[in-house]
């Protein structure tokens, strides 16, 4: 197992999660979502893991408070982006 940053499974998941809850979120396209994850993990402590026992300890450390802490950040990262003017991609 390579190092990985735990907290990146937990964002992904949990914006999937309100992706099928939220109707607003269920047309997001690809770039909005990379946006999203990418605003919520900067503003995150990464939990990074290199083995499957080290993932285990780490997820069990982390419990309920993680996931809400990531389910704020993700609010605040989806009413950022979905409030933004894209500006014209010009490349």
């Amino acid at each position: 197992m390579n190092v990985h940053n735990l907290m990146e499974d937990v964002v992904k998941a949990c914006l999937k999660d309100l992706m099928l809850h939220q109707e607003q979120l269920s047309a997001l396209d690809e770039k909005s979502q990379s946006d999203i994850m990418a605003i919520a993990l900067n503003r995150l402590p990464a939990k990074y893991v290199s083995t499957a026992r080290g993932e285990v300890i780490a997820k069990a450390q982390m419990g309920m408070q993680a996931e809400t802490d990531v389910y704020r950040e993700l609010s605040y990262a989806i009413d950022k982006v979905l409030n933004s003017v894209r500006k014209l991609d010009l490349s």
